[in-house]
């Protein structure tokens, strides 16, 4: 496992991870192939596509329409997102009690600007954190590293200093070719044999645990 005692930046995926939105997404995605007249998909084939810019996603069900689906899918989101969302159990007070400790904090979607950041903002978690990289922030998406690594810019961290942790194989994948700690979590709706699969540092159970993993930043010797 990689050093994970010299971690001071933490990033964080968003759906599955900091806001319980499972439910919501496949709810807006099949309402966006019913209002097009588009065959529905399986929720498991679905899940799988988790981590992916929509566009990416949207893509591989119509080509010619991307436009069209992602505006009626955005739509659909902002419709039952009140009433659909909502926050894992805990993960607020862990996020304050690891700003409290001294760790620099951000997040590492794939979600859209517009999408990601009131998402955040309605249950009062954007405040903790110093940067929000979204599809619109890089060329490239995870699975590639590039979202990790200009988070990392951001911040001002080296791959030796930063964790991310996320709940998809995307969010391994992406940590692992970034050289960062990838922390694998069990509250999303991928089970452990499939994270397991993809090499995570660490695997945890609940977002307590993310307090136990991380005791505080290493101090700066003067």
């Amino acid at each position: 496992m990689k050093e994970k005692r010299a971690v001071s930046c933490i990033l964080f995926d968003m759906d599955g991870t900091l806001v319980d939105t499972i439910s919501l997404i496949l709810r807006a995605f099949h309402e966006t192939f019913r209002l097009h007249g588009l065959p529905d998909v399986p929720d498991r084939e679905l899940l799988a596509l988790i981590g992916e810019p929509l566009y990416v996603q949207m893509a591989g069900f119509d080509s010619d329409h991307v436009d069209q689906l992602c505006s009626t899918y955005q739509a659909q989101y902002e419709k039952f997102h009140d009433a659909m969302a909502r926050e894992f159990p805990g993960v607020k007070d862990v996020l304050h009690e690891l700003s409290r400790r001294g760790y620099k904090l951000g997040v590492v979607t794939s979600k859209r600007r517009a999408t990601a950041r009131p998402g955040l903002a309605h249950f009062g978690l954007d405040r903790f954190f110093e940067v929000i990289m979204t599809a619109n922030d890089t060329t490239r998406h995870k699975p590639d590293p590039e979202p990790v690594l200009a988070a990392m810019e951001a911040l001002g961290c080296s791959d030796g200093q930063t964790a991310y942790v996320g709940d998809s194989t995307y969010d391994v994948d992406c940590a692992n070719a970034a050289g960062v700690l990838s922390v694998a979590v069990l509250w999303g709706p991928f089970s452990r044999e499939v994270l397991d699969s993809h090499s995570p540092d660490v695997t945890l159970r609940s977002p307590r645990e993310l307090l136990e993993l991380f005791p505080g930043p290493p101090r700066k010797r003067g």
